[in-house]
């Protein structure tokens, strides 16, 4: 994503479009848009499932930099509140506010979520710096956590029309994108340092937005488990 001023979440991207609805084609940003997932946290040594929200809450006005640019926000049911800036690039995150925070606490770089709508074709690619989400130490050992590194995640369109079937129905020609990173993790002395390859693959519906993610963080040691997190659309409003 662009230097100016480092991911989402989660996760979290999603799409919409009309002359009366602000955002890309494959990312809604209108006030009032609400999506429901069903997260499954598949890891090595458990198994969680919950639910998870995202409301757009409309436009913010922000001082400095981003001055007079078009940046809306997206609350979580987290309680964290992304900002977004849309120009003619793309959709980028450009800082966050947890519940705990004052002020909106700005990326160290632009994180893009998706290219604009004339670059989405198969082939298209950018980066964004993200950490593990599934990988995590046992509590037999007290090491340094795999979710404090930093990594660089390659993503790429892959397809355009992908249909996909989800809680909330059947989506076609939905956009395919895949990430790969690989994570240099000391993960025990026998082994020693492995590249753990993290995986994120997301679709994205027309008028609708983020329908499925799925991110695969394999691994299975003494020290180190992994494992896989997916979201599926339960149910939206436009």
């Amino acid at each position: 994503m662009i230097q100016r001023g480092w991911l989402v979440l989660l996760l979290l991207t999603l799409s919409g479009c009309n002359d009366e609805k602000v955002g890309h084609p494959y990312f809604p940003l209108h006030e009032g848009a609400v999506w429901q997932y069903q997260v499954q946290e598949q890891l090595a040594d458990q198994f969680n499932e919950r639910t998870f929200s995202v409301q757009n809450l409309g436009s913010a006005e922000l001082k400095g930099e981003f001055e007079g640019e078009s940046v809306s926000i997206r609350k979580t049911s987290d309680g964290t509140d992304y900002y977004l800036l849309q120009d003619d690039s793309g959709i980028y995150r450009i800082a966050r506010r947890t519940v705990i925070e004052y002020r909106p606490r700005f990326e160290e770089e632009l994180v893009r979520v998706l290219p604009n709508e004339a670059d989405l074709d198969v082939g298209r690619s950018w980066s964004v710096m993200t950490k593990p989400y599934a990988l995590h130490n046992t509590p037999s050992y007290t090491v340094r956590s795999p979710r404090e590194h930093k990594i660089s995640m390659a993503f790429e369109i892959v397809s355009l029309n992908e249909t996909v079937t989800v809680p909330a129905g059947q989506f076609e020609n939905c956009i395919k994108v895949e990430g790969i990173a690989l994570l240099p993790l000391y993960t025990d002395p026998k082994t020693g340092y492995q590249d753990i390859e993290i995986r994120q693959t997301e679709w994205y519906a027309p008028g609708v937005g983020l329908v499925k993610l799925v991110r695969d963080e394999p691994l299975e040691t003494d020290i180190f488990k992994g494992g896989v997190i997916s979201f599926e659309l339960t149910n939206y409003e436009m």
